[in-house]
């Protein structure tokens, strides 16, 4: 795929067409590229719950979430801006990690995370917009320790545990590996994630996005949360029909959506509250 004209149609899905019209691969730069992505491209895994397989080429990712204007989970969101971040100029690696989130302890969990290794200013930074509620907002020294909002603890070996500071303390997000994987990695757990009758994709509504204050807004089923930054209380509240959900999906989370799938996602959510 031309990188210009990926970054054309990046810049009219995100507003930061300024960033990609021959912006230096700075950490400022890197930094604002989150901002503008995580507001714009909504974490959603409504492609799962339709029955299908996300597509991971470049080519399905621009046509999906850019030109189609939806979002996606970790594979479809960090593959395409590494491709973005690439195409600026920074250096770029995938990485996996086994989440944790919501997880109990003694509970093992696959390789089915992507994240990014980025270079910028002489540091390697941990970059992650597909995680969702917990996926760090700015670059993160790709080292134990961190900040206000994130950090990354050693976890034995050579595994650093991502943590986010949520109102209620600081709570698991996943495990990083140590190591590259391939391409046929992410296709794997792609595909586990997205077709494992035990997989969370499958088995309910997930739905995320930054907002401008800083805060996140997330939609489980019909559990809509605006979650404050840092110390704020969130605000919850149950969407009770589906008007609603479809005027937080295509209005809130600015999702395009064919009837079609519109009326499966409100058929599955019908049964999982069965």
């Amino acid at each position: 795929m031309d990188e210009d004209d990926l970054l054309a149609a990046y810049a009219r899905r995100t507003g930061c067409g300024d960033l990609c019209a021959g912006t230096a691969p700075t950490l400022a730069t890197l930094q604002r590229l989150i901002t503008h992505h995580a507001a714009a491209i909504p974490f959603e895994n409504i492609e799962v719950l339709c029955g299908r397989v996300p597509k991971l080429d470049l080519p399905a990712l621009r046509r999906k979430l850019l030109d189609s204007r939806r979002g996606g989970y970790c594979f479809e969101q960090n593959t395409l801006f590494m491709a973005v971040l690439r195409a600026l100029g920074f250096a770029v690696l995938g990485l996996e990690g086994r989440v944790r989130a919501g997880v109990p302890a003694d509970v093992e969990t696959g390789r089915t995370h992507m994240a990014l290794a980025v270079e910028a200013e002489g540091r390697t930074w941990l970059v992650d917009v597909g995680f969702g509620a917990l996926a760090p907002q700015r670059p993160l020294p790709l080292e134990a320790g961190g900040h206000e909002e994130h950090r990354l603890v050693e976890a034995g070996d050579g595994e650093l545990l991502l943590q986010a500071r949520t109102f209620e303390g600081w709570t698991d997000a996943y495990r990083l590996m140590p190591g590259r994987p391939r391409p046929i990695d992410y296709e794997l757990g792609n595909w586990w994630v997205a077709t494992h009758p035990s997989a969370l994709m499958g088995r309910c509504l997930l739905v995320a996005r930054s907002l401008d204050d800083g805060g996140r807004m997330t939609l489980f089923n019909r559990r809509l949360t605006i979650r404050q930054p840092l110390d704020g209380a969130p605000i919850e509240r149950e969407l009770r029909t589906d008007a609603e959900i479809a005027d937080q999906l295509t209005g809130g989370f600015g999702l395009r959506l064919s009837a079609e799938d519109l009326s499966v996602v409100l058929a599955k959510l019908s049964l999982f509250a069965a």
